[in-house]
């Protein structure tokens, strides 16, 4: 059933990283936007299970019945009412393949649990191919292009950093500095200038002051669950109270987007299709232009199931690139240990948002950097000082009184690495819609995907645990012991990218340099999905400040009635 005709400048659809920074910029520049997501929007007052619940205080100590939540590392009893569970809400996979798909459906996406880190690709990141090894393809904008969309976002999320002069992490628009490191943190600094390795002050898109949209961070830590206060910033709180009132801005939650619409007279989208979530029917929404942002995976399945007469592998796929060159940041190099000098040291909170308060940068197979065996490289995010909940006492060994002794004087002494390397771009790594049938729970065609790690990563995740002992070895820790398992699989680390990668030549590439379909020119998609290559950084950062160009670009555009 069609609901009333309305024409929006543009509607946008998902309103994470890439459509809630899509909706701030478009409505601002004046034009009538509707903002179409999935999930509702939640109240972090009452949403977020955070800081004060113990795990006695839950059934099953928060672990949830035997089973429930095997496989799973980012849902449990915390969060549960906050991911879509893959067990309830499957998704497919190709015999041989495993894939985490970690979905967030509400206003905010996955902003509303992210873990913050706000790292800038460098121009090698985005000139891969020409810059560094011959291997994959180089983004067809350049760093000098992106960088005032990286001074935007910054500014936008309030991240926190230092300028530190490394040509590998380019420095960014910085709101405070980086809180100082902690003791442990003091001990990697120091055993990183011994390995010749960078230890450097982290980068994360955190309130350290307080702003209009949230408060100053009180370090409780746990900003895996939500945040209360809107400290860290998410669109859920940074963004979406600012559009909303405007007579220009239009939210509508529960719509499950599933096609675009197309004009058969000019080719052009003229809307999308949409089933409601609570009363199941089918509706349709019109616009001069198509946002898709609803996260890389989300964008392409809409795209792989809006196939016309016209479009039979999906809309904007006559290269065949569509749903290809899937990519994630593999993990490795997970390597804990203890610092004599500080067991049975004083606990206390040391002052800073919660996670770590240094990074260790990229330092191989750059400019006066290790030279190793493989392509590319990793970042190392570490960790120190006291937890809530020490789960490494379950290696410890010992009884009753005196293992509670022994836990209690190790932790206020562990450090940790956890180490997060770039995955090539591989044709045989995508997704594709379902061949047998499988429907998500509103009856829209699911994904299946093929995806594994190749030679090139699995050989890197062994350097990065020799590197993570070297590194902590030289700040004097004594390594616990651990298993060097084979890297989770791909989409575990929740930065997948690339399946509807930008190009100059519409033969190789969906989108153009502009986030622009080369076959329909007024539909756009600006999430991960567009990235070509996917560095050891985290992603988000990168995905707003591609949104913002973008979304200025098509302001302009449509201001000149070029779409």
């Amino acid at each position: 059933m069609a609901q009333k005709k309305i024409v929006y400048d543009a509607i946008i659809v998902g309103s994470g990283a890439a459509g809630g920074v899509a909706a701030h910029v478009l409505v601002n520049q004046g034009l009538n936007v509707l903002l179409l997501e999935i999930g509702p929007k939640w109240d972090r007052n009452t949403q977020f299970h955070t800081e004060h619940s113990w795990p006695y205080e839950m059934p099953f100590r928060g672990l949830g019945k035997p089973g429930q939540y095997d496989g799973l590392w980012k849902v449990s009893a915390y969060t549960e009412h906050l991911y879509v569970h893959p067990y309830k809400e499957p998704y497919g996979r190709a015999p041989g393949t495993d894939f985490h798909w970690t979905r967030v459906h509400a206003v905010g996406g996955r902003t509303n649990t992210w873990a913050r880190v706000s790292l800038r690709m460098s121009e090698w990141d985005m000139k891969p191919k020409s810059l560094q090894d011959g291997a994959g393809e180089d983004w067809p904008i350049s760093y000098e292009e992106l960088a005032p969309y990286y001074d935007k976002a910054e500014d936008l999320m309030g991240v926190f950093g230092t300028r530190e002069g490394l040509a590998v992490t380019p420095d960014g628009n910085y709101h405070a500095p980086t809180p100082p490191p902690r003791c442990g943190e003091a001990h990697l600094i120091k055993g990183g200038k011994k390995a010749g390795i960078p230890v450097i002050p982290i980068r994360k898109a955190m309130l350290l002051k307080n702003r209009d949209t949230g408060a100053a961070c009180h370090f409780c830590g746990d900003c895996d669950y939500g945040c209360q206060t809107a400290s860290r910033f998410s669109t859920l709180d940074a963004i979406i109270p600012k559009l909303s009132g405007k007579k220009n801005f239009t939210l509508r939650t529960g719509a499950a987007v599933h096609r675009v619409l197309l004009d058969p007279k000019t080719g052009k989208a003229r809307g999308v299709e949409f089933i409601d979530t609570k009363n199941r029917l089918t509706y349709e929404a019109h616009a001069k232009t198509v946002v898709i942002g609803a996260g890389a995976m989300a964008s392409t399945r809409i795209l792989l199931n809006s196939k016309t007469r016209h479009h039979e592998n999906g809309l904007a796929n006559a290269s065949g690139a569509l749903g290809h060159y899937l990519m994630d940041n593999f993990k490795a190099g997970f390597v804990s240990g203890f610092l004599p000098n500080l067991k049975a040291a004083q606990i206390f909170n040391d002052d800073g948002a919660g996670g770590g308060h240094v990074y260790i940068p990229r330092h191989t197979n750059i400019p006066g950097g290790r030279k190793i065996p493989v392509l590319r490289g990793w970042q190392y995010q570490p960790g120190s000082g006291s937890g809530a909940y020490p789960g490494y006492a379950k290696r410890v060994a010992g009884f009753g009184s005196a293992l509670k002794k022994e836990v209690r004087e190790l932790n206020p002494s562990r450090v940790s690495l956890a180490g997060f390397g770039e995955c090539l771009p591989y044709f045989d790594n995508y997704c594709e819609i379902d061949p047998t049938g499988l429907k998500d729970k509103y009856g829209i065609p699911q994904l299946r995907f093929h995806a594994k790690w190749h030679d090139n990563e699995l050989k890197m995740a062994e350097l990065m645990y020799d590197t993570a002992e070297e590194i902590l070895r030289a700040a004097g820790a004594e390594i616990a012991p651990y298993n060097r398992n084979v890297p989770p699989p791909p989409g575990d680390a929740t930065h997948e990218v690339g399946t509807a990668r930008m190009g100059d030549d519409p033969k190789t590439s969906v989108l153009n340099k502009f986030n622009q379909a080369h076959e329909v020119k007024n539909l756009f998609v600006v999430d991960g999905a567009s990235f070509v290559s996917c560095p050891e950084k985290n992603c988000t950062l990168s995905i707003a400040a591609v949104s913002w160009r973008a979304s200025e670009y098509l302001a302009e555009e449509l201001r000149r009635g070029s779409l």
